[in-house]
């Protein structure tokens, strides 16, 4: 599936559930882009708070303003009951509302992406609201773990602008890159899932769950 975010996103509001500061950028941060630029707002929850100033920066790049910081231990968010992860999620879907909430993919390598994608699958039963879940891809750690389980179904194209504008905004974060989520690594993969979709750029996730 294609969507072309303007006439997906337009006026609706989006909520991030991301483990760590990059993860936003890395994962989504060029449909966030288009997404402000179209009229959508965004929200971001970090769920661990590590090197802010330079979260803030990149954020203020992609022109998102809204974001909330947890307490959890990086690396250790299986340590905590799943309850608190879920609740501490829910107060945030409350009081934003949001129509699109994108997190991990469950088989990601990093254990506190999954936490955060058990805790989106269960705040979000249809039985409480009817909010859309979206899975990201995070370069260096959705494919590590084989097979990855990872099999995009939903696309959003991106022009030139808003891909630049994610890999300037993943430069800021400057104690993160490495070899394998380098701004040339997000290059291909926008290029590889905009061939895979018929686009020249575009970000590929899951649609776990959708409604219309």
């Amino acid at each position: 599936m294609v969507k072309q975010i303007s006439k997906y996103f337009s006026g609706k509001t989006i909520i991030t559930f991301l483990a760590h500061p990059d993860d936003e950028t890395l994962g989504c941060g060029g449909t966030l882009t288009r997404a402000i630029d179209d009229g959508a707002k965004v929200h971001c929850v970090i769920p661990v708070k590590r090197i802010e100033k330079q979260c803030y920066k990149a954020l203020k790049k992609i022109g998102i303003k809204n974001i909330y910081w947890g307490n959890f231990d990086d690396n250790q968010m299986d340590k905590y009951p799943l309850l608190k992860v879920c609740k501490f999620l829910e107060k945030y879907l409350k009081n934003v509302i949001p129509d699109i909430l994108i997190t991990h993919h469950y088989n990601c390598a990093n254990q506190d992406h999954r936490i955060c994608y058990e805790a989106s699958s269960i705040v979000t039963r249809p039985i409480k609201n009817k909010i859309q879940l979206f899975s990201c891809e995070i370069p260096s750690s959705t494919g590590y773990l084989r097979p990855t389980g990872f099999e995009p179904n939903f696309y959003i194209s991106l022009t030139p602008k808003h891909l630049l504008t994610k890999i300037e905004a993943l430069k800021l974060y400057e104690t993160e890159l490495r070899k394998d989520r380098s701004p040339i690594v997000v290059d291909m993969l926008a290029r590889l899932r905009g061939a895979e979709s018929g686009n020249d750029f575009a970000e590929a996730f899951v649609l776990v769950r959708g409604y219309v």
